[in-house]
């Protein structure tokens, strides 16, 4: 694996961290982020279902803009719901 630069962390364990070492790293928040969210579990399982699918990096870039786009758009949704809600609200008083 490749050495990753240090990008500007002053910490010097994160110096010489290789590719590998930030994917281990990544990979253990992951699980402790879960840990504190359990009901995201079955989110997380079915993303990787679906990158396990997805071929090779370029396809799995793909897959988790796509991923990401639908949420985007069902917050969008739900912030449009919200607005409607407090206006009616303004109108209301």
């Amino acid at each position: 694996m490749q050495d990753i630069p240090n990008q500007g962390r002053d910490d010097p364990r994160r110096q010489n961290m290789t590719a590998n070492d930030y994917l281990q790293e990544a990979l253990a928040e992951r699980e402790r982020f879960l840990a504190r969210h359990l009901h995201l579990r079955s989110y997380q399982a079915e993303i990787d279902r679906i990158l396990d699918q997805s071929g090779n990096c370029r396809g799995r870039m793909e897959v988790l803009g796509t991923l990401m786009q639908g949420k985007l758009l069902e917050m969008q949704k739900e912030l449009y719901k919200l607005t409607k809600i407090l206006q009616n609200s303004v109108t209301a008083n």
